[in-house]
């Protein structure tokens, strides 16, 4: 329960940007609240962008000032510092009108829109915090850090709901207008979120199928190339999911990511960012697999349900992505 808790309120500074920026859309004055709290919220990233390099820093000296763990030394502090120093200024950047403006030359997003705006700066921002998530988890890889994650999923259930499907579903109704600019019925339009067809449904069946061989097939590369990598992961997500198992395990786990991530990158975000911003995004967001195959494999997956989206609905996207999780939890069990 405390995970839950922790998790939204971590997320909800961002979830009140996208609120603020469609209210900025009608309004000048909330325009520019909006952009003194995108530079604020960026410029705390930046501070804890510093605050990790000098820990970085501190650790290695001799009589360091700063008493942690001993596994926590291996952790890269610097780099996960520089991450968040680097995303939040590129973010801040992307708010100046020539930026957005040479932006709109390679993604179809509105440079004059706060909403886009604040969508492609938010993205700068997340990609940092998601780098930064990747370096700091290797503090999993630890016995300490093992037992620490398999407490943490007695509540799995809980935070696979909060996260995937309260924050990333909020995020994508909330970013294209729900409650401030469009009504429900414009929001399902807008989102693409209409009854697929029988040849979808067949379509979605072959796309499945397809994602699992493709699984077993970068699974079975990933033991050749990078054995280690792939047993370090196959331990996180051992502990991880250690109390989800059968049907109902992977029915939670299924249909939270399904709706949430769907919802979010092919439903709100994609339309604006494109498929291959769309992809890289969406992968990042799974900082459990590092950077291993085991990312590559989501960004291919991240693209073909693009491309899927683009093609067929939305509804058609999170069938595929519920089906290939459930069958992926259940032969995993």
């Amino acid at each position: 329960m405390s995970n839950a808790i922790t998790t939204f309120a971590i997320m909800s500074p961002f979830l009140l940007a996208v609120l603020l920026a469609n209210w900025a859309e009608r309004s000048h004055n909330w325009r520019i609240l909006q952009y003194v709290y995108l530079l604020g919220l960026n410029g705390i990233v930046m501070l804890l962008g510093f605050g990790s390099i000098a820990a970085g820093i501190l650790i290695q000296l001799p009589n360091s000032p700063i008493v942690i763990p001993t596994a926590s030394r291996a952790v890269d502090w610097t780099g996960a510092g520089l991450a968040l120093l680097i995303a939040g200024l590129i973010a801040m950047v992307l708010l100046a009108p020539a930026a957005r403006r040479l932006a709109a030359r390679v993604i179809p997003i509105d440079p004059n829109s706060m909403v886009h705006a604040t969508a492609l700066s938010m993205t700068a921002t997340a990609f940092g915090l998601n780098l930064f998530n990747m370096i700091l988890n290797r503090l999993l890889l630890t016995p300490e850090g093992l037992s620490q994650v398999q407490k943490a999923s007695d509540s799995i259930y809980l935070d696979a709901f909060v996260f995937p499907l309260l924050v990333l579903s909020l995020a994508g109704l909330l970013g294209v207008g729900w409650l401030t600019r469009r009504s429900w019925g414009e929001v399902v339009e807008r989102l693409g979120l209409t009854m697929p067809t029988l040849p979808q449904l067949a379509l979605a069946a072959g796309v499945t199928v397809g994602l699992i061989v493709l699984a077993f097939v970068a699974d079975f590369l990933w033991g050749m190339v990078d054995p280690t990598g792939k047993k370090e992961v196959g331990s996180i997500m051992s502990a991880l999911m250690n109390n989800v198992s059968g049907f109902s395990g992977a029915f939670a786990i299924g249909i939270t990511a399904a709706v949430g991530e769907e919802l979010f990158f092919r439903g709100a975000y994609q339309k604006r960012m494109g498929i291959l911003l769309t992809a890289v995004l969406f992968a990042s967001f799974h900082t459990q697999y590092f950077i291993s195959i085991a990312t590559l494999l989501i960004l291919v997956i991240g693209l073909i349900l693009g491309v899927l989206r683009q093609r067929t609905t939305l509804a058609v996207c999170i069938l595929v992505h519920f089906s290939y999780n459930f069958i992926s939890v259940l032969l995993g069990s």
